[in-house]
């Protein structure tokens, strides 16, 4: 089974999240594995539309555990203006055209084909098992923190298959996963009839949540811990303005506006001093136009995913830069990966090193029209998983920092 026209496949049966339901990729894995020979998956499922599945692979006393894992689900097509069919799984050239196709169904397609490379020319010793998950664009409740929380999975490393390129395919080696904060900026005010809101003064929450936002946008001071590492991308980002809820509509001024706003942290940042800086602005608007505002955070766990990181030294991290020497004749530098990953439930409830991102394609096509991965790119994460897995779990496994 060519390992594009499995990609093709996996494209094809749709997986957005929300509203979330990843039974028909599910189904497209599970038929993919039995074809490639390999054992069959064991489902691990919160809620039957919601399947994990887990691949195990033995391949002799000793050695390391890898999991290799990527997520079955994808965000809904969107607003964007498509020129290929989202669900077409369309090749022009080396693009390979899809919602999906970059983030992750390639690289799904790239595990599955990796292990079956490594059951027909295993290494002497350890195990690998392919961990497919589902709600990773959602939260992971019915995905990898269940899974975590549930499985003795026993790993002394994880590889996601993410798109791990920035500029170019495989140009870092991700060893952080940023974390998310996710809150929202809250305007209250009396819900009244608009007509009125000269005459008797009215105020609109909707201009005062305006307000905050702009503030927000220019005025928020976020401190970043120092880079001791001298990691590329050492940097906490802020969205604000991503969504905004409440009100009636016309004729009603709303009686509450709340904001979807993020922070993308890194390893070190603390919920304390994250709410302190937002509290700080808020507080400033406030006493300046009299507005009711406050900030809330999301409902736990989605309100704060901590950051991840893997030390450079760590033998995952010597592994991949191995495989990577060998497949791509270079070395990528270490670097954090901007988004926040399943990293996060491996990390902090498996404990267990984990790189973030080391699949086919750019994180800039991701949840974008048009999202393309290139063939050869997935054609090298074949073989980059294969010789990360075999240079992993061949090795005794010891006491390990860094996860």
């Amino acid at each position: 089974m060519d390992v594009v026209d499995l990609a093709r496949e996996l494209i094809r049966a749709p997986s957005p999240n929300p509203p979330g339901d990843e039974r028909a990729v599910a189904a497209v894995v599970v038929d993919a594995a039995r074809a490639l020979g390999l054992p069959p998956a064991q489902r691990i499922s919160r809620e039957a539309h919601r399947p994990n599945l887990l691949i195990p692979l033995d391949f002799g006393p000793g050695g390391r555990h890898l999991v290799l894992s990527g997520h079955l689900d994808t965000k809904p097509v969107g607003d964007g203006r498509w020129t290929a069919d989202p669900l077409g799984g369309e090749v022009d050239g080396d693009r390979l055209y899809g919602l999906g196709s970059a983030d992750m169904k390639a690289g799904l397609a790239a595990i599955l084909a990796a292990a079956a490379r490594l059951a027909r020319d295993a290494p002497t010793a350890g195990r690998l098992s392919l961990l497919f998950t589902a709600d990773e664009e959602d939260g992971a409740a019915f995905g990898a923190r269940h899974v975590a929380a549930t499985v003795p999975l026993g790993a002394d490393g994880v590889v996601i298959a993410e798109p791990g390129g920035i500029d170019d395919d495989f140009d870092r080696l991700h060893v952080v996963s940023r974390g998310i904060a996710r809150m929202r900026l809250v305007a209250g005010a009396n819900q009244g009839h608009s007509s009125l809101a000269d005459e008797l003064g009215y105020r609109s929450a909707g201009v005062d949540a305006a307000r905050v936002v702009v503030a927000v946008e220019d005025d928020l001071e976020l401190a970043a811990p120092p880079n001791d590492l001298g990691l590329r991308g050492w940097h906490a980002t802020v969205n604000t303005g991503l969504a905004y809820r409440g009100g009636v509509g016309y004729g009603v001024l709303p009686g509450r506006i709340a904001v979807d706003t993020e922070v993308r942290l890194l390893p070190g940042m603390a919920r304390a001093a994250v709410a302190d800086a937002f509290d700080r602005v808020v507080r400033a608007v406030a006493g300046r136009t009299g507005a009711d505002l406050e900030l809330a955070f999301d409902e736990p766990p989605n309100d704060w995913l901590p950051a991840t990181l893997v030390a450079p030294e760590h033998p995952l991290v010597a592994a991949a830069g191995q495989a990577c020497e060998t497949v791509l004749g270079r070395i990528p530098p270490p670097a954090v990966f901007p988004g926040t990953t399943d990293a996060t439930w491996f990390a902090e409830l498996l404990g267990a090193a984990t790189l973030p991102a080391l699949g086919p394609g750019l994180l800039r096509r991701a949840h974008a029209a048009d999202e393309w991965v290139s063939v050869d790119a997935v054609r090298l994460a074949v073989d980059l998983f294969a010789e990360t897995a075999r240079r992993f779990c061949r090795e005794a496994a010891t006491t390990e920092a860094g996860g």
